[in-house]
């Protein structure tokens, strides 16, 4: 990941939130964002046998979504036999891919990786982590004592991504540090 893209993230996911009227302390939308933008959004379950079973075996495990070029844009198939909060993950991952103007054929994504790699994959990532949970949300929870429960319930996340979120940006840390600088 290039040097700066943090910051870059964190800024850019509060102005993507701000487009939909979304403060740092609520849940992100990815399927009015998609709208929004003009992504359609295609449920697994919408495809014919054939086509469903293709997608589905495309490296051996349960597909989570894909990002696929069509003319000038773009579709994002999702996986909708995976719970509500597996697929927003997913649709804010290969929604910051179109956001971050990556270039790709088709980015399949699976339980464990996407179809993309380098810094592109980790940009993704990290986006999609600040739109689902920004650090100023983050941190207001951390600053509050919230167990990672509080905070997937409070973002609509799995429990995962949730402490993944709280720890790797560094809001409990912070968090910590101001309760001990102004502890006598």
């Amino acid at each position: 990941m290039r040097r700066g893209f943090k910051t870059e993230a964190k800024k850019l996911a509060l102005e993507l939130r701000e487009e939909l009227g979304a403060d740092a302390h609520v849940p992100f939308d990815p399927y009015e964002f998609a709208e929004s933008y003009g992504i359609d959004v295609i449920k697994l379950s919408t495809l014919g046998t054939d086509a469903r079973l293709e997608f589905l075996k495309a490296d051996g495990s349960a597909l989570s979504g894909a990002l696929i070029p069509v003319g000038t844009g773009q579709v994002i198939l999702e996986n909708d036999a995976q719970p509500a909060a597996r697929r927003r993950t997913t649709l804010c991952h290969e929604i910051a891919h179109v956001v971050l103007e990556h270039s790709f054929g088709i980015s399949l994504a699976n339980e464990r990786k996407c179809g993309l790699a380098g810094d592109q994959e980790a940009e993704a990532d990290w986006l999609s982590g600040e739109m689902l949970i920004p650090y100023d949300g983050a941190l207001r929870l951390a600053r509050a004592g919230a167990p990672d429960v509080r905070v997937a319930q409070a973002f609509d996340v799995s429990l995962a991504v949730a402490r993944w979120r709280m720890n790797g940006s560094g809001a409990r840390t912070v968090a910590a540090r101001m309760r001990a600088k102004w502890q006598p």
